[in-house]
């Protein structure tokens, strides 16, 4: 009996420490639900703290707008502004005056391009107001009357012509007064 031992032989000599010691943390077995939850929770934290981050960054970029703004505007020249806005209003001005003038002088070119060799015009009358210019002339005839009338009225600028006074003179030749009707682009510049 002097072999008798509760200790197995294998293990007599090593020097560990019993099965039932162990170092391992317990295993812990989370449902999928609560595997979803914490992914959820970590998700919620991290665009939080994105977005807490980026709120921070956002107001350090207005600071430095707002520094900048305020070293912009001391440095302005509140007379030269004034003298431009007056500059300004003046140009107006002047453009508006430009813009509603009247250049006669076009009316003249559409009449020597519109008008027949053998008609001749003795007075021009114009009135801007009524858009309408009067013109007295004379024709060698009747026809050739009627085809200058004809011409004036295919003109994409005159909107009317009335012929009036219509006369034989002396010489054989037809006296005439033309009140022509005109689209005030016919004396505007464009």
């Amino acid at each position: 009996m002097d072999n008798i031992s509760l200790i197995p032989k294998k293990e007599k000599y090593s020097r560990s420490l019993p099965r039932f010691v162990s170092f391992r943390g317990p295993q812990l077995e989370l449902s999928a639900l609560a595997k979803l939850g914490l992914m959820l929770i970590a998700a919620a934290s991290l665009v939080s703290a994105g977005l807490y981050f980026w709120k921070y960054n956002l107001n350090k970029q207005a600071a430095s707008f707002n520094t900048e703004l305020q070293r912009l505007t001391g440095q302005r020249d509140m007379s030269l502004e004034l003298r431009l806005n007056n500059l300004n209003s003046i140009l107006e001005v002047f453009k508006s005056i430009l813009d509603d003038h009247r250049y006669w002088s076009l009316v003249f070119k559409t009449l020597e391009e519109k008008t027949l060799n053998t008609v001749t015009f003795k007075s021009f009358d114009g009135d801007d107001a009524d858009s309408v210019f009067l013109l007295t002339g004379r024709a060698p005839s009747y026809g050739v009357l009627a085809q200058q009338i004809k011409i004036f009225e295919d003109t994409s600028q005159i909107v009317s012509v009335k012929a009036s006074n219509i006369g034989l003179a002396e010489d054989g030749r037809v006296d005439f007064t033309l009140a022509v009707n005109f689209s005030k682009d016919l004396i505007k510049k464009k």
